[in-house]
């Protein structure tokens, strides 16, 4: 059984587990996962709330019972740990602000804890298999296994940061008909925005495409089929070994780093919600990180 959990009742979380000692494994999984800078993001909130920490390990798996039965531990290196701590040294800037935080629903499913704390981080093709839900991030302890959706309010806190107002109903012009695309839709509308949908290689739900409108005129674009690029400002989701630098195109980094800082704020650390670095300095401790390319 299922249920959906508010974030009160989990707002004891990663802090004060790890602070009593207990063991935590930070965890990337998916396939292909080699590209991914979440073990970044993760090394850089931790440093920045003052965390020890290990380096997050990848697990490249099509099969999510892999994550748990995995207890492979990856060495951070010397240069990397210290190219953590600079960066969240030099670099600094505001704390997260996000207010829809209550919004995003967490969900709880029974699990034999093995006595390893996990914190993870999933994408494609697992985020479909922790339960009835989709979900792209997870705790797993003695309280069992909770995981969370948080791509579709990413996006969200991405057009905010970039100038979209929701109180005036943006519109986004979507394309692509998976877990992110469903996630993404689902969040807009409930914040009142409304959606175009362009043609891709997947459709959204027959309930969400009701709610849809082809005849508006868009102010953001989103392509999770192939990234591709418009006349209207868009966020290109898949990131590349480049950062984007356009006024018309937002880095799939921004989205990343958005759905990473919603994890840690309702999963894997709430109470230091409103002490996690702001989305625009991760962003750049992200980049700076990213640039001096430590092993």
């Amino acid at each position: 059984m299922i249920d959906v959990l508010n974030t009160v009742i989990v707002s004891f979380d990663g802090f004060f587990r790890y602070a009593m000692g207990e063991e935590k494994r930070c965890n990337v999984a998916g396939f292909p996962i080699k590209h991914s800078l979440t073990p970044h993001l993760f090394a850089l909130v931790h440093e920045h709330l003052g965390l020890e920490w290990e380096m997050p390990a990848k697990i490249a798996t099509s099969d999510v019972d892999e994550i748990f039965n995995n207890a492979e531990k990856t060495i951070v290196s010397k240069n990397f740990k210290e190219g953590v701590k600079k960066v969240t040294e030099e670099i600094i800037g505001d704390t997260f602000n996000f207010q829809n935080i209550p919004l995003i629903d967490i969900y709880q499913k029974e699990r034999n804890f093995d006595g390893f704390v996990q914190w993870g981080s999933i994408t494609s093709p697992l985020k479909h298999q922790l339960g009835e839900s989709l979900a792209n991030c997870y705790t797993f302890d003695e309280r069992g296994l909770r995981y969370s959706m948080t791509d579709g309010y990413g996006v969200v806190l991405v057009a905010e940061h970039f100038g979209l107002n929701f109180d005036a109903n943006p519109v986004l012009c979507l394309k692509g008909g998976g877990s992110a695309a469903i996630a993404t839709a689902e969040a807009w509308i409930s914040m009142g925005g409304k959606i175009k949908v362009e043609n891709g290689r997947r459709r959204l739900p027959e309930k969400l495409l009701a709610k849809c409108n082809p005849k508006l005129d868009a102010e953001l674009y989103l392509d999770f089929d192939t990234s591709s690029k418009s006349d209207l400002l868009a966020l290109i989701p898949k990131y590349g070994s480049e950062v984007l630098v356009s006024e018309n195109l937002i880095d799939g980094r921004w989205m990343l780093v958005a759905q990473h800082l919603l994890a840690w704020a309702i999963l894997f650390s709430p109470e230091s919600a409103d002490i996690l670095p702001s989305l625009d300095l991760l962003f750049k401790r992200l980049i700076s990180l990213e640039s001096m390319n430590l092993n």
